[in-house]
């Protein structure tokens, strides 16, 4: 090898040694990292921005560095909003990570949100789980999302606010959309009217046989121009269930009130899941136009208003 191609080679490992001790160093976490600090990340933070407040923060050294590791880690100049706990000094490889899959360093807390709950049970359900969890103001930001909230088991941050839990549970149920957008299309109804209908299908039955019997029934009825005359609404504004209600509840001046106006709701009544929804989807065509739940949630079907009636004397006299 000639002395010309040894200088070259000596150069370029002299460059490539020099430029990973500099990687090195400027990784390694300031001497006076803030220790047991949190950083919040605000939702429109760009790469740079974050980078920046990063290194004023003394968390890391090279805002260039750390913008290079973003894109290394697949975060394609984005990373995650939210209030990060520094708890101690990380590298900044490790605090790009985090930021990239949104790790926020504190605690998880699993919820459990079910089928068909409403807006003011999911606040009671969030404030019982969360402590210190505004629950009232996530009452004001997911009662125009409701129907849309989709139920499923979460794991939130015990900082996570409202907005980003009523965010969370609406990305769920447009990430659940896809699975059911075509068979809305086929069906010629509306996204909101199936949601309404599925909202409803989720307090009047248990089984998929019965919610698709029911489904049929009310769809029925619409298409006949006949009230809908179900009871799931009176618990939605009034917290009755069917065998509270009295003369005068279901003489209610209310929209909710399926007895005296026609059409579904003026909005879904609780958050249906996946299942409530595929049944309102696809309702079994029967005979029947009325329909019952005796004491062991059993239904009963008839064809007919007699029928019906002498199914209310014999399940629930």
């Amino acid at each position: 090898m000639g002395k010309r191609n040894m200088w070259y080679l000596a150069i370029v490992a002299l460059c490539v040694f020099g430029a990973g001790a500099i990687v090195t160093y400027a990784s390694i976490p300031p001497a006076d990292f803030p220790k047991d600090a949190t950083m919040t990340i605000e939702k429109n933070m760009t790469l740079s921005q974050a980078a920046d407040l990063l290194a004023k923060k003394d968390i890391i050294k090279s805002p260039v560095l750390f913008k290079a590791f973003v894109v290394m880690l697949g975060g394609n100049n984005k990373i995650l909003a939210g209030d990060y706990l520094f708890s101690s000094a990380q590298s900044a490889l490790r605090i790009a990570y985090r930021l990239v899959h949104g790790d926020q360093g504190v605690a998880r807390i699993k919820v459990t949100i079910p089928e068909g709950i409403a807006s003011p049970d999911i606040a009671r359900l969030l404030a019982k789980d969360i402590p210190g969890f505004d629950s009232a103001d996530f009452l004001k930001i997911a009662k125009p999302q409701e129907g849309y909230l989709f139920p499923d088991t979460y794991f939130f941050y015990e900082n996570v606010t409202p907005q980003e839990v009523v965010d969370q549970m609406r990305a769920n149920f447009n990430a659940q959309e896809r699975k059911f957008s075509f068979a809305v299309t086929m069906s010629g109804r509306s996204e909101g009217d199936v949601v309404k209908m599925a909202s409803i299908l989720e307090k009047e039955a248990t089984s998929t046989t019965d919610r698709r019997i029911i489904a049929g029934i009310l769809w029925k009825r619409l298409a006949d121009g006949m009230p809908l005359q179900v009871d799931p609404p009176f618990f939605y504004i009034l917290g009755k269930t069917s065998s509270q209600l009295t003369v005068a509840d279901l003489a209610v001046d209310s929209p909710y009130n399926l007895y005296k106006n026609k059409g579904l709701p003026p909005t879904p009544i609780g958050n249906p899941g996946l299942d409530a929804i595929e049944d309102a989807l696809n309702p079994t065509a029967t005979d029947y136009w009325f329909y019952l739940a005796d004491a062991h949630g059993v239904t009963h079907y008839a064809t007919n208003h007699e029928g019906h009636l002498a199914n209310i004397q014999k399940y629930l006299q």
